[in-house]
């Protein structure tokens, strides 16, 4: 005779009561339906973009906006929270409002050009920026609901539905639209795209507002931001990122317009083109931890980092689909093992009560130097010589130049003791903002998951 499974097991782990296992299997029917909108939002974003004939440096903010005005306003957030108010008031509202901008950008392609492409940018940054201020306080509210001993196994089940999903997602979306490119799909197209995933967000808020909140609520306090005093060392870290970071959003956002423009994919081709990055990261991310544990924290840093600096270099001498999906898959590798190295080296270096709001400081700092370098890559676009066989190749050449002075100048510094993984490493880096921020180092929210 089996053993009955307790009513309060989940994915094969004791979650401890029968309310936390009901608010999170509400939780991840919320993270599914949000797996369905970032997959379709963000997979077309670019070639919505291109087919509105935006500016290069329109486009340039469509990937470092939402990351500069999340970021910041999340840090400089609990200066303006109502203390009477809740942590699920405050995520659930914001929630739903990023699904009414999502609606927005979808009704931006109908006005006159060339209005429309910028409204479209401008819609499209307050969707993304909305999703990321309040990730913060999801993350303190969802890290209450589960059980601090049986974290890193939870994530690891709850994260295999997200990766499925968003796979799934992707290249669904490529095989019905398989017979459009940017240049003939109409926007009828990527209204439809826009609202399905606006529909499925709502959907989420709706799971959210079902969730069971602990208490108390926990805000962050203003004395978070009037107190904080980061080390030396820690603003050295913060920079050598950023740069990082900010040298890879120069050439970051023109990968998808050269996908699209310049090679012609059809929308399946582009769909597997970013399927490919993703599961480069999901494939190699158990090993990067393990590697994390056996040579150390900074090694690994340096490593990946170097990796980092020459993702470009592929892409400067091949145009076919397979060559592409291979570049791309490696750019998943690396950017994944980055993301694991660089969260778990940013935990060791901050006070564990206020590791929250170090890492809203660091990403920040990140935003701001992918939104001047992303600025910059969209002004030289256009004006740099012709080096290869396309225009936009010569800006990832610069890409690539400046990420290796970055990693040799500032990474070569890096010489902590060796740590041993964190499990909220693991957890920030899984979930859809940590993840995809490495992964293509533009869009991006900051929300938590473990492995």
């Amino acid at each position: 005779m089996k053993t009955p499974v307790p009513r309060h097991t989940l994915g094969g782990v004791d979650i401890g009561s029968t309310i936390l296992r009901q608010a999170l299997l509400f939780s991840l029917a919320d993270g599914m339906m949000c797996s369905v909108m970032i997959a379709l939002a963000d997979t077309f974003s670019v070639a919505a973009a291109v087919r509105l004939k935006a500016p290069a440096m329109a486009i340039a903010l469509l990937g470092s906006g939402p990351l500069l005005v999340g970021s910041v306003g999340q840090f400089f957030l609990p200066l303006f929270l109502d203390a009477r108010r809740t942590r699920k008031q405050y995520v659930v509202a914001s929630v739903r409002v990023q699904a009414m901008f999502l609606i927005l950008a979808a009704l931006t392609g109908w006005l006159p050009a060339p209005f429309n492409a910028w409204a479209y940018i401008f819609a499209f940054v307050l969707y993304g920026s909305s999703g990321n201020l309040f990730a913060g306080i999801w993350t303190s509210w969802f890290r209450d609901c589960v059980p601090q001993a049986v974290r890193g196994r939870h994530f690891a089940w709850r994260n295999r539905f997200f990766s499925v999903t968003q796979l799934a997602c992707a290249i669904a979306a490529g095989v019905l639209s398989r017979k459009y490119s940017s240049q003939t799909a109409p926007w009828m197209f990527f209204a439809a795209i826009f609202f399905v995933g606006s529909f499925f967000r709502f959907g989420s808020s709706q799971f959210l507002s079902l969730q069971y909140e602990p208490l108390p609520s926990n805000l962050p306090g203003r004395s978070q931001v009037f107190g904080f005093r980061p080390s030396r060392n820690f603003l050295w870290f913060c920079a050598s990122v950023a740069l990082l970071q900010g040298t890879t959003a120069l050439a970051g956002p023109f990968f998808n317009v050269w996908f699209l423009r310049d090679l012609r994919f059809d929308f399946l081709t582009f769909s597997i083109t970013t399927a490919s990055m993703i599961l480069g990261t999901i494939t190699f991310l158990p090993l990067w931890g393990k590697l994390v544990d056996v040579a150390g924290t900074s090694r690994v840093l340096r490593i990946t980092a170097l990796m980092c600096a020459f993702v470009p270099v592929p892409f400067l001498f091949c145009s076919s689909p397979l060559p592409v999906w291979l570049s791309n898959f490696f750019s998943g590798v690396a950017w994944g093992g980055f993301n694991i190295a660089n969260v778990n080296y940013l935990l060791h270096m901050t006070e564990k009560e206020r590791s929250d709001h170090y890492i809203g400081f660091a990403a920040a700092v990140t935003a701001v130097s992918m939104f001047v370098f992303s600025l910059l890559g969209g002004f030289l676009s256009t004006r740099l010589p012709l080096l290869f066989t396309y225009p936009l190749q010569t800006l990832f050449f610069v890409s690539f130049t400046a990420r290796l002075v970055v990693v040799l100048f500032f990474f070569r510094k890096f010489r902590q003791p060796q740590m041993r993984i964190e499990p909220d490493a693991l957890e920030l880096v899984n979930e859809a903002g940590w993840y995809r921020a490495g992964m293509e180092i533009i869009r991006q929210v900051f929300r938590p998951t473990r492995k």
